[in-house]
C-alpha cells in the first residue's frame, strides 16, 4: 500500500512551509526548532516529498521550500531513513521528474542528484572504511 499522508499532519507541515516564508526572525527560528524536532520522525520526509510531488495546488515557493528542507535532510539523515522513506522518495521523484513548473523541476532535480550521490559513495565509504580497520 502506498503512503499516504494524515491530513492534520499534512496541513500541520503546510502552515510550517508557509511560516519559514516569513522574515520575522523570531518565527524563523520558532519554524527552525521545528523543523529540528520533525527530523526526528522520517516519516516528516515522506510529508516533504508529497507536497513537493502531489500538491500541484500548492503555490510553487512552498513546493520548492518543501524539496529543499528534503535535500538537506537527505544530505545529513538519509542513512538513518527506513528502506520504505527512501524507495518513497526515489520513486516520487522519478514519477515527477517532467513537472510543468521549471521550479519544481530544478527542485526534484537537486534531490534526485544527492540520492545518486549518496547511493554511489555510501558503499564506496564504508569499503574504505573496511579496509582501513583490516590495514590497521
Amino acid at each position: 500500500m502506498e503512503w499516504q499522508p494524515d491530513e492534520q499532519g499534512l496541513q500541520q507541515v503546510l502552515q510550517l512551509l508557509k511560516d519559514s516564508q516569513s522574515p520575522n526572525t523570531v518565527t524563523q527560528r520558532a519554524v527552525q526548532q521545528k523543523l529540528e524536532q520533525l527530523n526526528q520522525f522520517p516519516d516528516f520526509n515522506n510529508y516533504l516529498i508529497f507536497v513537493l510531488t502531489r500538491l500541484k495546488t500548492e503555490d510553487e515557493p512552498t513546493r520548492s521550500l518543501s524539496g529543499l528542507i528534503l535535500k538537506n535532510n537527505v544530505k545529513a539523515h538519509y542513512q538513518n531513513f527506513p528502506s520504505a522513506v527512501a524507495d518513497f522518495i526515489k520513486q516520487e521523484c522519478l514519477n515527477n521528474i517532467g513537472d510543468p513548473s521549471p521550479l519544481i523541476r530544478a527542485t526534484i532535480d537537486l534531490n534526485q542528484a544527492g540520492l545518486v550521490v549518496i547511493s554511489v559513495l555510501e558503499p564506496l565509504i564504508s569499503s574504505v572504511v573496511s579496509f582501513m580497520m583490516m590495514i590497521s
